[in-house]
């Protein structure tokens, strides 16, 4: 008998930069080849301490889910990993939440945070705040997190068209982050596992001046992962570069392994 096994292979490269107006990043990035795991978090600009807010939380999700996706039973269904996942940002929001509370100067503080997993069954996709996470296939880029912000959800409920939203005022009003409460609710989903899909996080610092045609037409003619993020970047930095820029681009490379097994 012959069986088809998927055999997942991840290009990734990130960078950050702090922009031309910000004094300190305060956006933090991981990535955990070894889990296949893509973290970003952008500390809250309006709140003191942001940039404490960011480490802990990148720091506390990558080392949660470094000890425990291993201990998952290798053929654990996608539900169980993302819901392993799922628990994990709620004790990174307790961590970060906790932390807030033991200085004054770190009172209030909180962040963005989101989430890459690649598992064999399809793309976990996990985030709190609007840190956004966007696919090119065939072509096409499309966004796969919603925004837990103000500007979303009136567009959302149709009190705002979708094409005002670059004249909104308030758009850079999050309604979720992390740290901030003592309880958060993510947003956890998976996507399918496609070849030659491209994946890039990012934080508003580049979503907000760039819009998705415009990084699709980046991503679409730059096939190096290095180059295509520095291409970002800059862009967004000839354009104002008012907050921290962040940029994780990862490429899935999916191949069909035959094996052959007794009858």
């Amino acid at each position: 008998m012959v069986t088809h096994l998927m055999s997942c292979q991840v290009s990734a490269f990130g960078l950050s930069d702090v922009g031309l107006v910000r004094r300190r990043n305060e956006d933090v990035w991981a990535i955990v080849p070894e889990q296949r795991l893509y973290l970003l978090a952008d500390g809250m600009g309006g709140h003191r301490s942001g940039d404490v807010a960011a480490r802990e939380a990148v720091g506390t999700l990558a080392r949660l889910l470094t000890e425990r996706l291993p201990a998952l039973p290798a053929d654990a269904p996608l539900y169980d990993v993302c819901w392993c996942i799922r628990m994990a940002f709620e004790e990174v929001n307790r961590a970060v939440y906790q932390l807030g509370k033991t200085d004054e100067g770190l009172r209030g503080m909180g962040t963005t945070l989101c989430c890459l997993h690649v598992h064999d069954e399809g793309i976990i996709l996990a985030h709190v705040g609007d840190s956004r996470i966007y696919r090119l296939s065939h072509g096409e880029l499309e966004q796969v997190t919603e925004d837990h912000s103000l500007l979303s959800e009136l567009i959302s409920s149709g009190q705002i068209p979708a094409e005002s939203a670059g004249l909104f005022t308030y758009k850079n009003i999050i309604t979720k982050a992390v740290g901030t409460e003592p309880i958060v609710e993510p947003s956890v989903n998976a996507v399918e596992l496609c070849h030659g899909d491209l994946f890039l996080m990012c934080s508003d610092g580049l979503s907000d001046l760039l819009v998705k045609e415009e990084i699709e037409a980046v991503l679409a003619t730059t096939p190096d992962l290095q180059e295509a993020a520095q291409s970002l970047l800059e862009e967004a930095k000839r354009r104002g570069g008012y907050d921290n820029i962040t940029v994780i681009l990862l490429r899935i490379d999916v191949t069909d392994e035959a094996s052959h097994l007794p009858r």
